[in-house]
């Protein structure tokens, strides 16, 4: 495997302190399901230096080698390309922190295809399993770091600002980067029509009269309009949002004398819009809807404290960002894209990794369930996986009672 040449091997570990590399070897990961948009290998190097020698466990991003049509496919939709801008230009104006303050793992080198990255696998962190929602602490701990990480497009701007002597926003310098594409939604798409078909087996209200009428006639007009909240708001303060905050894009450190610490990986679907899309869409990517219900005060609590925290650290008035009332309208607002977003994302995500690897991850049948249709497949698993069903009708159902039959406001 020649991914890297070897004077990139060494300036690696250059970068972690050693002068010396003995040998390198690769190797796969066993999950395939960790890796929807690219491939993950992890990257062993046997290095001296100072008179110590170890191993280096390093973690490593690539393109699909094995998936052409996945390849092309992702190469068109500029997925790496804006992580790799991300990664190695914006994200050198973010501060990572060190701690609990950290956000993101430490980049160690890159190049347009291929990023390699500290393994923090090693130090105890893990991906929480697909198929299951998360605890409230493990929540709490990732919305702990997603405002973090928002936190860092404001104090950028911010000092930008006073450098320029006007407003800066990095929409200025990024857009090309940061904004979601109105043209080749095959994906979307596709996702919506499943989530309808699902909706006209296993829903709850099928047999209220002239469901699959309203089904067909409201449901795409909200799929769209969860599109065009992904464009910059023009009524909140925007930020880089990552978007795509689900089990597989978190790692989770759980200590035993403190609460657990995340870091978010993945920054290939990123966009400049209002920040409660990821709060929200984040909750319901990883709930269960009593748990939301019950949880979501707490966690627009949580980010606001933090989010106050990072910002006041750099001399910066969280009220002349977002204030609280601000903050809690904006979440509503933005509730329809993380309701959409869960619909296109969660019936992929809430079956097994095994029934995940052998649907999506064929290449005879990737380019169809991506771009034409995976309705069939996602009413099969429902129909073999009763918690499967459950999340995902239960998920979908609420889409209905709060769009399609909404009950009057008292």
């Amino acid at each position: 495997m020649d991914l890297l040449t070897e004077e990139e091997i060494k300036s690696i570990a250059k970068k972690r302190g050693f002068n010396k590399v003995l040998r390198w070897r690769w190797e796969e990961f066993s999950d395939k399901a960790i890796g929807h948009l690219g491939d993950h290998i992890k990257l062993f190097l046997d290095v001296e230096g100072n008179g110590t020698s170890l191993t280096l466990n390093l973690f490593v991003k690539c393109m699909p080698r094995s998936d052409e049509w996945k390849a092309e496919y992702i190469k068109e939709l500029g997925f790496f390309n804006k992580e790799y801008v991300m990664l190695s230009q914006l994200f050198n104006n973010f501060e990572n922190g060190t701690g609990y303050r950290k956000w993101r793992p430490d980049l160690l080198f890159i190049k347009e295809n291929i990023f390699v990255f500290e393994n923090v696998s090693f130090d105890g962190y893990v991906m929480p399993l697909q198929e299951d929602t998360m605890s409230f602490e493990e929540l709490k701990a990732s919305v702990e770091t997603l405002a973090r990480f928002h936190a860092q497009s404001y104090i950028y701007e911010e000092r930008k600002s006073k450098e320029l002597g006007r407003p800066y926003r990095i929409w200025e310098d990024y857009s090309e980067y940061l904004q979601e594409r109105t043209f080749q939604t095959d994906w979307r798409d596709t996702g919506r029509n499943a989530a309808m078909d699902y909706l006209k087996i296993y829903s709850k209200y099928k047999s209220e009269p002239n469901f699959n009428r309203y089904i067909d006639s409201i449901v795409p007009g909200l799929f769209t309009k969860g599109l065009e909240l992904m464009q910059p708001s023009k009524e909140y303060r925007n930020a880089v949002v990552h978007r795509d905050l689900w089990s597989n894009n978190i790692l989770i450190k759980k200590e035993r004398i403190s609460p657990p610490h995340v870091l978010i990986v993945d920054f290939q679907t990123v966009i400049y819009t209002s920040p409660l899309l990821d709060l929200s869409s984040l909750i319901y990517f990883n709930t269960t809807r009593g748990d939301r219900d019950i949880w979501t005060d707490d966690f627009i609590e949580v980010y606001y404290t933090v989010l106050s925290e990072e910002l006041e650290a750099s001399g910066i008035d969280v009220n002349s960002i977002l204030d609280k009332a601000s903050l809690r309208d904006a979440y509503e607002k933005s509730r329809l894209f993380a309701i959409t977003q869960a619909a296109l994302i969660t019936p992929v995500i809430a079956m097994t990794k095994e029934k995940c690897e052998a649907i999506f991850f064929n290449p005879e049948s990737v380019r169809r369930l991506n771009v034409e249709s995976r309705s069939q497949e996602l009413i099969d698993v429902a129909k073999e996986d009763e918690n499967y069903k459950a999340r995902v009708t239960e998920l979908l159902d609420e889409i209905v009672e709060r769009y399609v039959f909404p009950k009057p406001s008292t």
